[in-house]
């Protein structure tokens, strides 16, 4: 039996997809359960061991993995993970069916496996919580200016400048830089 499998590969809003095709059947079922136990894994350690949907089926390599945030995690960039499993084998499937030529075996690692993932999902570590906040006054106590910025788990929220006379709040870069970094170490 002949399965299509399509691994999203995404980067900063750009995405690009790859379909990978694999002979399901060919992999041991015993190798399936395995994969599919290491995804299940590997889906709890980067959702900060709290996913919302987290589920694998060794019969055909579906699988689901979504975070308790909302998000899903970059599974194809990491080690131990179906999307990782799937352009491995797809890649020595391809390396079999090339045996004896060398060109053609070449392009079955530039455009197979050197796009399965490689990070150690044991060396992830979650975005921490982060809060930057600021506030200015004038001499005169009249006017204040506040700004903050909050981000969680690469979620950003910043609240209002507010000023009660004409004084600007100088700390307003302050709270977009604190943004600009925390979703920095999201995407990280």
């Amino acid at each position: 039996m002949r399965s299509s499998v399509f691994v999203a590969l995404s980067a900063l809003g750009v995405a690009s997809a790859t379909n990978f095709t694999i002979d399901v059947s060919s992999v041991p079922l015993t190798t399936r359960s395995n994969w599919c136990t290491a995804q299940s894994n590997t889906c709890s350690t980067l959702c900060d061991n709290s996913p919302t949907a987290n589920s694998c089926d060794p019969n055909t390599l579906d699988y689901t993995c979504l975070c308790s945030n909302g998000s899903a995690p970059g599974l194809q960039y990491y080690l131990q993970s179906m999307p990782t499993f799937i352009c491995e084998e797809a890649y020595s499937e391809c390396n079999a069916e090339y045996a004896g030529n060398s060109a053609a075996q070449s392009n079955c690692t530039t455009s197979i496996q050197d796009q399965c993932g490689s990070l150690n999902p044991d060396n992830y570590t979650a975005a921490a919580a982060t809060t930057s906040s600021a506030t200015t006054s004038t001499v005169a106590g009249k006017s204040t200016g506040t700004a903050s910025a909050a981000t969680t788990s690469g979620t950003a929220a910043v609240a209002t400048t507010s000023s009660t006379a004409a004084a600007v709040p100088t700390a307003v870069g302050h709270g977009a830089a604190a943004i600009a970094l925390g979703l920095f170490a999201y995407l990280l």
